[in-house]
């Protein structure tokens, strides 16, 4: 599908103000002025981004004076603290990062990790149950709760009180917890919004360590050493690396690089990383801890991060590459027949969002394969795994930029036995005969409200750079920007006049060229792109990332190709 290239066009003004005042290169300051940090003092914390810095106060929660209050009385009386998390990767990183925190606190707290097939998504009572039978007195959720008023009165009916920490939808009546940190909710007070389970928890962390401190405490966990498992929940939840995020993540990458915990170093063994970056995390790192929660029991995953067991660390990654092997090929069969449902009804380009179900996928791909028809097909997708003997179903969905899916999906809420999610990535549960209910509805709701150009694909460029402007400084520069993820993506340069000396293929989907341009080779790989119709000879444009090669013990820079065209 042909993308539209959007170059980017930052204030001129505002990068050489950037570029005088900060001593940056011109290319660095027009690139941060394009991400919207034209204000110097903004532009020099992004790039230093220190944690004595950069971080706000916890206490600018609403409601963290009285969840850090609950939990040293809890602390102080021995209660029990129980802790209810979600089976992804941010509910699975928050989860350990509260029981290594509540570990190193002298408290051993209980643990309730949902199973996808057997609980589903969210808070459910089967959870609240299981804490108040291991004892637990204060519930904390991590990733999940902000709608549930239901089992929170079960909580409180057991004996429980209850922290909310989510970043999903907001309830529309206050919830009847003992605290709520919600940075969506709009009287919640954090000013920044973007944080993720796993970074709420982070809070509730540092804040409880405050009160600690003010009441005297003294031997106290230091917060940087659970920075590893901040980056891993921020960076795999796809939320936006700025402001806080950005300081959590780029501290919690040198966390993760230079860990002693056996957990994260037979992750990074099995997942064969050895240069940590946010691409490593969500490629590599997180596959492997959420395909525990896809196809069986998530658990196994809070143990890895939480273990000081150096052998059980070891089978357990081991046993988590194993899923993540079988996942993938689950993956694979369900993209297939995705795909092959989309061409028979050949009508993909005329459609607004895309609906499948079928009884041969499983439930804990579905979202994943919505993830890559929204690629094939810029469009919106809701995959749905159907229970035949149930007759029900279990969907996920992701859309596209420009297309609120969750807001979409409450307009069909009366289809639904239950739905959540937020406007990029929705989960539902349905009953298998209204499917097609759902489908058309869905197709209305977005044909009335979709903007023509949020359906044409577009590629973001960040700047022209010739191929003979490309060297040490520029990569140089671009270190700078990392870590990379959503608001702050790897930037992407067009060249021009760029004339291909060979082609090759390397295996059945990627293309290989060697590239001239400006009097400078360079080797280019395109990744998923051996269909595109280049020769030897041809004159195009490319859209490219530049990278640093270390083969052969010879370092040299090479291109990653992400869009070309004739010229």
């Amino acid at each position: 599908m042909r993308r539209r290239w959007i170059l980017a066009n930052p204030q001129k003004t505002d990068a050489e103000r950037l570029s005088g005042e900060l001593g940056l290169s011109p290319l660095l300051a027009s690139l941060l002025a394009s991400r919207g940090l034209a204000d110097p003092a903004s532009a020099d914390g992004f790039l230093r981004a220190r944690l004595d810095e950069h971080l706000r106060s916890p206490m600018l929660f609403r409601d963290m004076g009285a969840a850090c209050e609950r939990l040293a009385q809890a602390l102080q009386r021995g209660e029990r603290i129980g802790i209810h998390g979600d089976y992804d990767v941010d509910g699975i990183s928050g989860s350990a990062l509260l029981v290594r925190f509540f570990r190193a606190l002298g408290s051993e707290p209980a643990l309730y990790i949902p199973h996808r097939l057997n609980d589903g998504y969210g808070l459910k009572e089967t959870g609240v149950r299981a804490l108040a039978e291991q004892g637990a007195r204060v519930m904390v959720t991590v990733d999940c709760g902000g709608v549930n008023h239901e089992e929170i009165r079960v909580a409180a009916r057991l004996g429980m009180d209850v922290i909310v920490c989510d970043h999903h939808q907001v309830s529309d009546t206050p919830l009847p917890a003992r605290a709520v940190l919600n940075p969506i909710e709009e009287s919640c007070g954090f000013p920044f919004r973007g944080l993720c389970g796993t970074g709420i928890a982070f809070y509730l962390a540092a804040g409880l360590r405050m009160r600690l401190r003010e009441s005297g405490a003294t031997q106290l966990p230091d917060l940087r050493r659970l920075l590893d498992l901040v980056a891993l929940g921020t960076i795999a939840d796809v939320v936006p690396v700025v402001e806080e995020n950005r300081v959590l993540v780029k501290h919690g990458l040198r966390e993760i690089e230079g860990s002693r915990s056996p957990g994260m170093i037979a992750l990074k063994a099995v997942s064969g990383v050895s240069r940590l970056s946010s691409g490593a995390i969500g490629f590599r790192l997180a596959p492997r801890l959420n395909a525990s929660g896809r196809l069986s029991d998530a658990r196994r995953a809070v143990e890895l991060l939480t273990t000081d067991d150096r052998a059980l660390a070891e089978r357990l990654a081991v046993a988590l590459d194993d899923e993540n092997r079988a996942r993938q090929r689950i993956e694979r069969e369900a993209v297939d027949e995705a795909v092959a449902q989309v061409e028979e009804a050949g009508d993909a380009e005329r459609r607004h969002c895309i609906v499948l179900a079928s009884p041969d996928w499983h439930p804990g791909v579905v979202g994943i394969v919505a993830a890559r028809l929204v690629d094939r097909y810029h469009r919106p997708a809701v995959l749905i795994a159907l229970d035949a003997a149930a007759g029900t179903g279990r969907g996920s969905g992701r859309s596209i930029h420009g297309v609120n899916l969750y807001a979409a999906l409450r307009q069909c809420a009366d289809l639904m036995i239950g739905f959540g999610g937020h406007p990029m990535a929705v989960g539902m549960t349905v009953q298998a005969d209204r499917v097609a209910d759902i489908a058309a509805r869905l197709e209305s709701i977005l044909a009335g409200s979709t903007p023509a150009e949020a359906l044409v694909p577009s590629r973001r460029v960040d700047a022209e750079l010739s191929l003979e402007h490309l060297d040490g400084a520029v990569l140089s520069d671009l270190d700078r920007l990392e870590p990379y993820g959503t608001s702050n993506p790897e930037p992407v340069f067009l060249a021009r006049g760029v004339r291909v000396l060979s082609k090759a293929l390397v295996g059945s989907s990627h293309l290989k060229l060697f590239v001239e341009g400006g009097g400078c080779r360079f080797s280019a790989i395109g990744f998923g792109m051996a269909d595109r119709e280049v020769v030897a000879g041809d004159e195009v444009e490319i859209l490219y990332r530049p990278r640093l090669s270390d083969w052969g013990n010879q370092r040299s820079v090479e291109i990653e190709l992400r869009d070309l065209r004739r010229a």
